[in-house]
């Protein structure tokens, strides 16, 4: 338990440390006041966690299987909640509201009960987009260090992932070496996207603060206004550029800055990620030009329009480049796409196409065999191998993940808001692409479907345990209150 206490505290600390970033902003905005008050914040979350995980440090010996499934949940839960001080301390955001902003940033989820974000000061929307970015980073370690070495859900990676269960002491350098070189890949990638918004002639604050969106696959935004009246047809490149890096996997990446081509190959995760956004940006490219009067003078504008629009929905970030985009397609073709998401070590939401990849191999297999009942083949989806007890651990998230989609979907439902309206949302905050949902369904003639900030507080709740059963696989909740576990203990 004091191994759990530990790592809590040091993630603690390192969401506080960022609250740097408005401490900066404030100064530099010339507002004072709200420097002093994140200050106070900063230097009370150094006490709250710097205490203890000084105290503990040295202590732990052994943390158990269970205990790290206890680690996520507990980041996932007390970090939002803490995160959420400022934001209703600051804003005028009631205390459920301010919750809903930080579990919806800190999941990456984006979905917000802001009707107008502008009216917020610059520190506290930069706050709120840093949640977002430390919620990608925080996505990729709990992916690496802990989801991946236990199997959760069917993943797996034993060359990168450092195995659970053991003694904690021994592998506690190892642990802060991979998260410090994931990090410091992290944080050079958001400064190069940075960059490049930055010579794409976007003022300094909306750069950061989307460089953040971008990296994370997250759904906040700064601004009210459109993507395409804030970013030329450049800047609209650099965003999707990055939101395909995002639902890309970071071992992917890895291998192509190392230069390793042969394994490239073999990765066929990402490259089912990047023709899906291919295939999609010229979808939406047709599309536009059906309904755009002047297309011709228009080609690359739509392209690159259409580009940015496929990516943010295979990434799971629902931003759209202006209203209306999504609806081109048919509902069910985006929450389709949505749910399928990314890489499975991205920061992107959905079922990944890692499963998605397995479950196909596994039909296939299926129906080979009514043909050759006797052939013997193995299957793989690349380089990864399936072997029954990994498409076992696939199919029971699967089952899962619909069960808690089709549950969330009811519990909103009875709220008042349309069943439609309600699948919508349950598959938006599940895949962690909470923008999707505002994208302008309702049919014509009809009433616009209720925003984020109309729900009832019975769904918003809801909302947001599916936020995070979305981040976490579903499997890792359901395993640490497993009563059939504890009955063992």
């Amino acid at each position: 338990m004091l191994a759990v206490l530990f790592y809590l505290a040091c993630v603690g600390l390192l969401v506080t440390a960022s609250l740097l970033g408005p401490v900066v902003v404030s100064l530099l905005a010339g507002d004072h006041q709200l420097a002093q008050r994140f200050s106070i914040y900063l230097l009370l979350g150094v006490f709250l966690f710097g205490g203890p995980a000084l105290a503990i440090s040295g202590r732990q010996r052994r943390i158990p299987k269970i205990a790290h499934l206890a680690l996520v949940l507990l980041v996932w839960t007390v970090v939002p909640a803490l995160a959420a001080i400022p934001i209703a301390d600051i804003s005028d955001l009631d205390a459920l509201d301010a919750l809903f902003e930080a579990v919806s940033g800190l999941t990456t989820t984006g979905a917000t009960t802001l009707n107008t974000v502008e009216i917020w000061p610059q520190p506290l929307i930069f706050w709120r987009s840093q949640l977002q970015w430390i919620g990608g980073y925080l996505t990729l370690l709990t992916i690496v260090l802990i989801l991946a070495p236990l199997g959760i859900g069917g993943l797996t990676n034993r060359r990168a992932s450092i195995g659970g269960g053991g003694e904690i002491v021994a592998g506690q350098m190892r642990v802060f070496v991979l998260a410090l070189n994931m990090g410091l890949l992290y944080a050079v990638v958001t400064g190069i996207c940075f960059l490049a918004f930055f010579l794409s002639g976007t003022r300094a604050f909306y750069a950061m603060t989307l460089a953040m969106s971008a990296v994370s696959t997250g759904g906040f935004l700064p601004f009210d206004d459109s993507l395409d009246e804030i970013l030329g047809v450049f800047g609209l490149f650099v965003f999707g550029l990055f939101l395909t890096i995002g639902a890309t996997s970071v071992f992917w990446q890895r291998m192509l800055i190392g230069g390793k081509l042969a394994r490239l190959a073999e990765h066929r995760e990402s490259y089912s990620v990047i023709l899906l956004i291919l295939f999609l940006t010229v979808v939406f490219a047709l599309s536009l030009v059906a309904v755009s009067a002047n297309a011709a003078q228009e080609v690359v504008g739509i392209f690159v329009e259409s580009f940015l629009n496929a990516a943010s929905l295979v990434a799971t970030s629902g931003i759209e480049t202006r209203p209306g985009i999504f609806s081109l397609l048919p509902l069910i073709v985006v929450l389709f796409v949505v749910l399928a998401g990314g890489s499975a070590f991205s920061t992107s939401g959905g079922l990944k196409h890692y499963r998605l990849g397995g479950m196909l191999v596994q039909s296939w297999s299926e129906l080979d065999r009514l043909v050759y009942p006797n052939a013997m083949r193995p299957s793989r989806f690349g380089s990864q191998i399936y072997d029954i007890e990994l498409l076992k651990a696939i199919w029971s998230f699967f089952v899962v993940a619909f069960l808690t989609i089709g549950f969330g979907t009811i519990f909103v439902a009875t709220t008042g808001i349309p069943f439609d309206a309600a699948l919508t949302a349950a598959i938006a905050a599940f895949s962690n692409a909470g923008p999707v949902y505002e994208a302008g369904w309702a049919a014509p003639g009809t009433e616009p479907w209720a925003p984020f900030s109309a729900f009832s507080t019975t769904a918003k709740v809801t909302l947001m345990v599916i936020m995070v059963l979305g981040r976490l696989e579903v499997l890792a909740i359901i395993g640490l209150f497993s009563i059939r576990y504890w009955q063992q203990r």
